[in-house]
């Protein structure tokens, strides 16, 4: 047969074959991306990139037998045959005695809105190049500026969900995203290469403030500070903060670590094992969020979660297959790298909500601020124990810059501190990374050590 096929189409031909073939369930998923990207390296502005990648993933199930198969690209033939191997490779495997089974459809779903732009969706190439120049051009306005990398890129996705027990779910969305890594060089001194990054559903990125943050971190390391090695008050920017609790804090969150007796809070359910200061949301249906969608990688609607409110940890974050181990229903928590990856838990929008300090109260007295940290993911998640470079670390006093301090390594318990070290949250979220919204946090008697 001749003709192009609708993906959804597609997936419930998938699913209809799979049955056909012995399955007692079967699920499809199909993944367009589409778009345009342009990289930054070296004070030079690289080619324009085409982003067309499209592909199916079938997950089925005969009896408690899984197999998953995927394939590129929607040719029918191709998909048929990736559908016979994941039947195969379900018959071929042991049982998996906990499976119990796809997701029935959501009674509803959410409209979140802001996740579609046509102007995104119909930006030209040449656009998305002109961004990239700009930003280029304007970062070498400052004297002594090299830019190391960044890049700017525009995307249309298109998802949908397919099952055996009724669901069928379409959804489509934009994104954007403008980034730049630069330092100074000058006089002898070379800056840490400073990364800022924004993104946007629904509108292209300001490249200016991205630049000037950037520029503005830059310059505060053109100065250096002595400190010794000793505990100090440790101000987190946002990216660090939460690169420290994605490592422990919120690895401990995940529904199937919970299951697994690998989660350090899983005994803690309904207790104050955080910071009154400190709560924590999931929400896949954020207005406007980069990981928003109406339904999770497995079709299931997605919603807000409190995960910790004011220190009491309330739930945590679940996929069908480990909700149900958990006596649970899914949270909508889903998580696929793509169409070439089987579902598993993991967070869409990470919050942490805003606390009532503002800027200067963070940066009272002499306080180390951290903007940037290396080597976040070796955090143990079983202890929270954790050593990282800060690079940058700026000392302050009184809210005054006095330079910055190289070398300086900063190490602690991630669990303990944010139970017990929290001094104060800042009033204002910020994005440092896609689908993360943080605010600054202000920890006393962290350990630094420092080469001065």
């Amino acid at each position: 047969m001749s003709g192009r096929i609708e993906p959804i189409e597609l997936a419930v031909l998938a699913v209809r074959w799979a049955i056909h073939e012995g399955a007692t369930e079967a699920e499809a998923f199909t993944l367009i991306e589409r778009g345009y990207r342009v990289s930054l390296r070296a004070n030079k502005i690289g080619s324009l990139e085409v982003i067309d990648d499209a592909g199916i993933g079938i997950r089925v199930a005969v009896g408690k037998r899984l197999g998953f198969s995927y394939v590129t690209g929607f040719d029918r033939e191709a998909v048929r045959e990736a559908v016979r191997n994941a039947v195969r490779q379900a018959r071929a495997s042991p049982e998996d005695n906990e499976w119990r089974g796809l997701p029935d459809p959501s009674p509803s779903y959410p409209e979140p809105g802001n996740m579609y732009s046509t102007a995104l969706a119909y930006m030209e190439p040449s656009t998305v190049l002109e961004n990239a120049k700009y930003m280029l051009d304007k970062a070498l306005e400052t004297k002594d500026v090299q830019v190391v990398g960044g890049g700017t890129g525009v995307y249309v996705i298109e998802r949908t969900v397919t099952n055996s027990n009724g669901v069928y779910r379409v959804d489509s969305g934009t994104f954007s995203f403008a980034a730049i890594d630069l330092l100074i060089k000058s006089s002898g001194v070379t800056t840490p290469a400073i990364y800022e990054l924004d993104s946007s559903r629904v509108s292209f990125p300001s490249i200016d403030n991205i630049v000037e943050r950037a520029v503005e971190k830059a310059k505060l390391c053109t100065k250096r500070a002595n400190v010794p090695t000793g505990r100090y008050t440790v101000v987190l920017s946002p990216g660090p903060f939460y690169e420290l609790l994605a490592s422990t804090v919120l690895y401990s969150l995940r529904g199937d670590v919970f299951v697994q007796g690998r989660s350090f809070y899983g005994d803690k359910v309904g207790q104050q094992a955080l910071s009154s200061k400190i709560t924590i949301v999931d929400d896949g249906a954020l207005k406007g969020g980069d990981n928003t969608w109406r339904f999770d990688g497995e079709g299931v609607a997605t919603s807000r979660k409190i995960l910790v409110e004011k220190g009491v940890v309330k739930n945590f974050i679940y996929d069908t297959y480990w909700g149900r181990r958990a006596g649970k229903d899914s949270t909508g928590n889903a998580v696929r790298a793509g169409y070439a990856s089987k579902p598993s838990p993991g967070f869409t929008n990470t919050i942490v909500e805003p606390g009532d300090a503002v800027p200067e109260e963070l940066l009272e007295g002499r306080v180390l601020v951290v903007y940037q940290v290396q080597g976040a993911h070796t955090a143990n998640s079983d202890t929270g124990e954790y050593s990282v470079l800060a690079n940058p670390a700026i000392l302050y006093e009184n809210g005054e810059p006095k330079g910055w301090v190289p070398g300086a390594v900063v190490s602690g318990n991630m669990y303990r501190e944010v139970r017990d070290n929290v001094e104060l949250v800042g009033k204002v979220v910020e994005k440092p990374y896609p689908g993360v919204y943080m605010p600054w946090i202000r920890l006393r008697e962290i350990t630094v050590a420092s080469k001065s």
